[in-house]
């Protein structure tokens, strides 16, 4: 609540008068009553839930008589129907906040207000004439005119404020005058006048006047020093100015204890989101995702999930999750509830955390707001020649250059020294034997994103509405793969009756996926090829080389499934079409004024198709193959809420809500596949398939959650605050007697600056500490075998077990405990703000799957049993650097630490190991008394001296497993830095982790083939490798480079495994807002355009060729890359207009 700050206005600006006797009844509304001016404010503040800020002392002695509450109007206008009489106006301040300002006196300067009677209601007022005229304006941070603001000459009562476009005239004593500038919600300024005649002011807003109000769980509003967890915000102009078409990627860097990876698999692929470390051994880690209140499905449609083959290879293509279709225009803010205690009102989908989206609600405007936004990104490669290969020997084997067509049939880059003379190719052409160095620049296209959206803002009489409608059309950088995306969204609020309001939002997202990039060695993965072709084939040739006369595919190399990457973006098909619905209506009933219910049904939908097409006359699979997929989700949540908000007395507040919540989820699922099996070359129907190889799935998969849960928060004169949350689910996916868990929470904030008196260097101070209990369940038909039919003998259908996993019927829900303190200090008048965190959490009860004895008919089971325990630290320093009439800088660095410790496994076991790279030679393990996801992999054998040993042949021999460290990084941080000068704005985003590892499968793959230019050293005499015989003796063996080389890849982790350190230049945004006074006469209310640039350079890495984050899916094995994408940035230019 923010009412009766005592912040001093000038006198001359506190010019009041009594109402007239003239208000009209209203429709709908209380009776009329006479009271005072500031009590009438305090009940619309109730009945509204708004913040009102105010000079109580401006208004002590107004009265209001025969004024109508009329509640199915808005604050805003019940507000100024208020004022109406007064010298006082409304000035909007955010959504459902303002502040009250003394109206522009009609004569300037004048004295302060002496009252010596009043003359039809008005309070008679001396005014002064001063001697020197002094004119200017006064603006904020981005070079708007700031009206209501202010001007006090220092020492004297003689002042004015600004008019609407922040101009202002006053007339001053002497030279030697200091102006005095305030504003509430700014900082105050003085200046002195000197001999100038124009005094130009830049007023930098106030960070600790307005109590900063926040989105909390189930979409409640509060105060933010109210919370006793740490949380974070980002406003929805951070998401547009430099966009990425998954939101969740415009969130890297910008908040503290939040690690986003990206999967390296184009723009519509997912991100894997980590919130103060990952708090499961094998389950889910990533946080609830929830829209206007309503949970969404965020899974993975289609990862590659390398453990589904336990060698990493044939895995596909990321098919993006549910966040990544949101759209950034609609979206007003988004909170990150970092911790169980943030999070416990949603029970065990949100134990890993939760981010909360709110989108933008209709405004009470005049007549119908119109807001365009034009959005333009070119997506360029990051490197156009890939640095750390060797352009000095082209296409061959162990030196020799090709000269017959069955020499090309290779992949190693091990041939002849490029010489320029001419060397045969696949096709039977000899051409030059020369570096193709632009074959990256030649192949990848220059993407392109175009996005166009339109709101509509209005209101009637009982409604307010926003209706906007989007379009994102791109084009990535792979030929022949192209996103488009449309998004419908209609959001309104409005009151049904004198006591009874509504909030209803439905979006509908519409989008297309053609040919998204697959990855690792999946046939038809394009990246693969381009990057394993040989230093000498230019990618052009295989560009007008693709099919026979027939129809079918020139295999180039000696591998049938590395293939001509025209063939695999041209001839391959895969596409894919999700329509989805998100959906809620949520009435609110206020029984009095401080006793309300509330409910809410949710509803999230979508419909997925997939389809995918290896053509026919492709070489590893003649007559081609079709595999389609169906899927149908429904998630329905119905919710029912009962709460007090109650204050007594002056200090004393009371804020207590129960509620019920039922969860159903039902996924519906058909799949077709078939293997080498069309009939009728190049006609791709699925009447077409051989019904001998065709195979169909079904499955229905339905999951229940109901739940109870509480909230009660105490507060002591707007300083100190107790919250204490409880919560109870009961999950149908675990067995009776085993299926409910009680996650309590409890919470306490303390603002000291507001219970004493602080040293003048500290302007506020907040301590705050929570703990919280959190649970989850399981997927759901874990307890009991399940059966499907398969095949057919003598004409009846085979019933067989369905699932490679043993089932647990004594299954319980794991349980996550977690405790956090933290302080939040504002220093030197605002100059730094300090937001610090430590928090520990740890998991008990885990449910782990561990891999069994395949002798048993099954790969693995269930168990709870694990443990996993992150500590960590946050820290959010922010500043206003400079701050003057022309110039501003803002800065802001977070930084987070976790130290993460797996603790406990299933019986004995002391490591589990989750997945397995395609090369063969690294894994990831989970081992107890570690951090989580540890790299392990064959290091080189070693004599107890530590060095390497070689064979007879000078080959390097593979020793035992080595834990090379984690794939987590456990640092991450990120440092902006926003310049204002004028209506020019930039802001520069750099941001970092460190401490992680990577096995890079690119580089392995890179010294296979010969493109490393590590392998350069004994191309021409041979390799003699520093080390030991087998015997003991120094290794004087020289090994031919290509077979040296090639040796580790399958059999050698230790050279592919690199730290994973990285900084990046995230992004920069140059902006230009047209300021106010320039828009007076052309029918925009406002403009804006601004040039962008996101992941433009990476400043460091030790990584060669790849991207330090790269990764090729969002799973917990984390750490492990292989031919994704290449790395790209973009840049382009952003329009805003507002009418």
């Amino acid at each position: 609540m923010i009412l009766g700050t005592t912040q001093a206005l000038p006198l001359a600006a506190q010019v009041l008068a009594y109402t007239s006797q003239r208000s009209k009844p209203a429709v709908a509304s209380e009776p009329a009553t006479q009271m005072k001016l500031v009590d009438a404010l305090i009940h619309l503040k109730k009945h509204y839930k708004a913040d009102i800020l105010f000079e109580e002392s401006m208004m002590s002695d107004v009265v209001v008589t025969n004024f109508n509450l009329d509640k199915n109007r808005s604050a805003e206008y019940n507000i100024e129907q208020l004022l109406k009489h007064t010298n006082l106006v409304l000035r909007k301040v955010r959504d459902n906040a303002y502040m009250i300002l003394p109206r522009r006196p009609q004569i300037a300067p004048i004295s302060a207000p002496q009252p010596t009677g009043t003359i039809n209601g008005q309070a008679e007022i001396r005014a002064k004439v001063a001697d020197m005229l002094i004119k200017g304006t006064v603006t904020d941070a981005t070079g708007e005119g700031l009206p209501g603001v202010n001007v006090l000459v220092k020492g004297t009562a003689i002042g004015t404020n600004t008019d609407v476009n922040g101009k202002y005239e006053i007339n001053v004593p002497a030279a030697e005058s200091v102006l005095i500038f305030s504003s509430i919600g700014f900082q105050k300024q003085e200046i002195i006048v000197g001999q100038r005649n124009i005094v130009d002011v830049k007023l930098a807003t106030e960070t600790a006047t307005l109590d900063e109000v926040v989105v909390t769980a189930l979409g409640i509003k509060r105060e933010k020093k109210a919370l006793g967890y740490s949380i974070s915000e980002v406003k929805g102009e951070e998401l547009t100015q430099a966009r990425s078409t998954n939101i969740a990627n415009s969130l890297v860097g910008k908040v503290a204890g939040l690690n986003i990876s990206s999967t390296a698999t184009g723009p519509s692929g997912s991100s894997r989101i980590v919130i103060r470390g990952n708090g499961s051994i094998s389950g889910n880690n990533q946080p609830l995702i929830i829209v206007d209140g309503i949970p969404i499905n965020n899974d993975n449609l289609g990862s590659v999930a390398i453990g589904a083959n336990r060698d990493g290879s044939w895995t596909g293509s990321d098919r993006g999750d549910g966040i990544s279709s949101l759209n950034p225009d609609e979206i007003e803010s988004i909170s990150v509830l970092k911790g169980a205690t943030a999070a416990a009102l949603y029970g065990s989908r949100a134990s890993n955390g939760a981010i909360l989206v709110t989108t933008k609600g209709g405004k009470a405007d005049k007549g119908i707001g119109v807001e365009v936004n034009s959005n333009f990104l070119a997506e360029d490669l990051l490197f156009k020649t890939y640095k750390d290969y060797q352009y000095e020997y082209g296409l061959g084997s162990n030196g020799v250059k090709p000269t017959t067509v069955a020499q090309t049939a290779t992949r190693n880059s091990f041939g002849g020294r490029l010489d320029g003379s001419n060397a045969m190719s696949y096709d039977g052409v000899e051409r030059p034997y020369v570096a193709a160095k632009n074959n990256l620049r030649d192949f990848y296209n220059v993407g392109t994103t175009f996005t166009n959206s339109i709101a509509l803002t209005g209101a009637t009489e009982k409604v307010t509405y926003r209706l906007s409608m989007n379009d994102l059309n791109n084009k990535g950088v792979l030929p022949n793969n192209t996103l488009r995306r449309n998004n419908f969204a209609l959001n309104t609020n409005g009151n049904l009756g004198k006591n009874l309001s509504f909030v209803a939002n439905v979006k509908y997202i519409n989008e297309r996926n053609h040919n998204r990039p697959r990855v690792n060695d999946s046939p038809g993965n394009a990246n693969f090829t381009m990057y394993v072709l040989p230093t000498s084939l230019n990618v052009d040739v295989l560009k007008n080389a693709q099919t026979n006369a027939a129809g079918n595919e020139i295999v180039w190399s000696d591998n049938q499934y590395t293939q001509n990457p025209y063939f695999a973006t041209e001839k391959f098909q895969q596409d894919d079409h999700k329509k989805r619905v998100i959906a809620s209506f949520e009435p609110k009933y206020n029984v009095t004024d401080w006793l309300y219910l509330k409910g809410r049904i949710g509803f999230d939908n979508f419909n997925y198709r997939y389809k995918a097409i290896e053509p026919y006359g492709t070489g590893y699979v003649l007559r081609g193959s079709y595999t389609s997929s169906l899927r149908d989700f429904t998630e329905i949540n119905k919710e029912l809420m009962a709460g007090i908000n109650k204050k007594f007395g002056e200090k004393y507040a009371l804020n207590v809500f129960v509620g019920g919540n039922m969860m159903k989820q039902v996924t519906e699922l058909n799949d077709v596949s078939a293997n080498n099996s069309f009939n009728i070359p190049f006609f791709y129907d699925v009447s077409n398939i051989d019904p001998a190889a065709r195979t169909v799935t079904e499955a229905y998969i339905e999951k229940r959650i109901n739940s109870v849960y509480g909230s009660a928060e105490f507060s002591y004169n707007n300083y100190f605050f107790v919250t204490a949350t409880a919560r109870n689910d009961w999950f149908s996916t675990l067995a009776k007697g085993k299926n409910s868990i009680f996650y309590p929470s409890f919470g306490v904030s303390f603002v000291a600056s507001e219970a004493f008196t602080m040293p003048a260097a500290i302007n506020f101070l907040k301590f705050r500490g929570s703990w919280a209990q959190a649970g989850g369940d399981t997927d759901p038909y874990n307890l009991s075998l399940y059966y499907s039919l398969s095949g057919a003998h003598l004409g009846s259908a085979l019933a067989q077990i369905n699932g490679t996993r043993v089932p647990n019927s004594g299954l319980q829900p794991l349980t996550s405990t977690v405790s956090e303190i933290g302080l939040e200090t504002k220093l030197f008048n605002n100059l730094l703000n300090i937001d610090l965190a430590l928090y520990d959490r740890k998991t008990t009860n885990d449910i782990v799957s561990a891999t069994i004895s395949q002798t048993s008919g099954y790969t693995s089971a269930l168990f709870n049993v694990g443990a996993i325990r992150n500590r960590g630290v946050e820290l959010l320093l922010s500043s206003t650097i400079i701050n003057n009439k022309k110039f501003t800088w803002d800065a802001s660095f977070n930084m987070g630490f976790n130290d993460s410790e797996v603790q406990k496994l299933y019986g004995d076991l002391q490591t589990l190991r989750v997945d397995q790279s395609r090369p063969g030679s690294s894994f990831i393990h989970q081992d107890i008394g570690k951090s989580y996801s540890r790299i392990k992999g064959y290091d080189f054998k070693r004599d107890a001296n530590g060095n390497i040993v070689y064979n007879s042949q000078g080959l390097a021999l593979a020793g035992d497993i080595k834990d090379f460290g984690s794939g987590v990084s456990p640092y991450t941080l990120g440092l902006n830095n926003s310049f204002s000068y004028k209506g020019i704005t930039m802001s520069v985003l750099v941001d970092g982790k460190f401490g992680g590892y990577i096995y890079s499968g690119t580089n392995a793959l890179a010294y296979r083939f010969g493109l490393h230019k590590e392998t350069l050293e004994g191309r021409e005499g041979g390799v003699t490798g520093a080390g030991v015989t087998q015997s003991g003796e120094i290794n004087t063996a020289k090994a031919r480079a290509q077979a040296y080389y090639s040796n580790w890849y399958s059999a050698i982790a230790t050279p592919f495994v690199y730290k994973s350190d990285f900084i990046k230049l995230r992004q920069i945004i140059l902006q230009y807002t047209v300021p106010t006074r320039f828009l007076g006469k052309m029918p925009f209310k406002g403009a804006s355009i601004s040039i962008v640039g996101r992941n433009l350079a990476i400043l460091m890495k030790k990584v060669p060729i790849i991207d330090p984050e790269a990764t090729y899916n969002n799973s917990n094995a984390q750490g492990v890359e292989f031919a994704g994408t290449p790395p790209t940035r973009s840049y382009g230019v952003n329009l805003n207009l507002k009418f």
